[in-house]
């Protein structure tokens, strides 16, 4: 009978034991269910809000993408417009040229002496070398190298100051003045006109 109750209280030991082995098994594994869960829960959260960030990032880059594309396309517009304008004012100002240099025989050959006379031809007009050389000179024009001065206006623009050949004809009329002054402002103008155009861009 000894030996039974003392099996039995053997047993009932076992059995402790293995109930709190059992009850601390349970524990780990709630635990680490309960961990798994955590961090998987968390994982998703901060791989859902990383995707919003980007898609987020995405769309502003498309928007300034899309901003950027607009604002060249309004420059790119803008250039065209002022390049044809340009045009125009060079065309216009090469049709208003012509239409003074088919005028140019009329006014440089015959004139009135007074209102109603008889037109007659426009007495010989002499611009000398020197005259020639200075107003070249006003113009930025280089005086012509005795090497170089090849066509007799190249060679009396180039006459020296002080001498004879400064006195002498230079062989340029009226008409060559009046048709170089045509091109002269044709040049200017055109010159201004690109520069306005450049600067009205830039206002802007």
């Amino acid at each position: 009978m000894a030996m039974l109750e003392g099996l039995l209280k053997w047993l009932f030991g076992k059995w402790q034991v293995l109930a709190v082995i059992l009850y601390v098994a349970a524990l780990l594994a709630h635990g680490h269910a309960q961990w798994n869960g955590g961090y998987n829960q968390a994982k998703a959260e901060g791989d859902q809000a990383l995707a919003e960030l980007k898609l987020k990032h995405a769309e502003q880059a498309l928007q300034v993408t899309a901003e950027s594309q607009q604002q060249l396309l309004q420059q790119v517009i803008r250039a065209n417009q002022a390049e044809d304008l340009l045009l125009s004012t060079f065309d216009r100002h090469a049709e208003e040229v012509q239409l003074l240099k088919e005028r140019i025989p009329n006014v440089t050959t015959i004139y009135r002496p007074t209102p109603g006379a008889a037109a007659q031809p426009i007495p010989h007009c002499v611009f000398t070398a020197g005259w020639l050389r200075d107003y070249n000179a006003a113009l930025g024009v280089p005086a012509a190298s005795s090497t170089t001065a090849t066509s007799a206006s190249a060679k009396a623009a180039s006459a020296a100051p002080s001498t004879d050949a400064e006195l002498l004809e230079s062989g340029v009329t009226p008409a060559d003045i009046l048709a170089h002054a045509q091109d002269y402002g044709r040049w200017a103008r055109d010159n201004l006109a690109q520069l306005n155009s450049l600067l009205d861009l830039q206002k802007d």
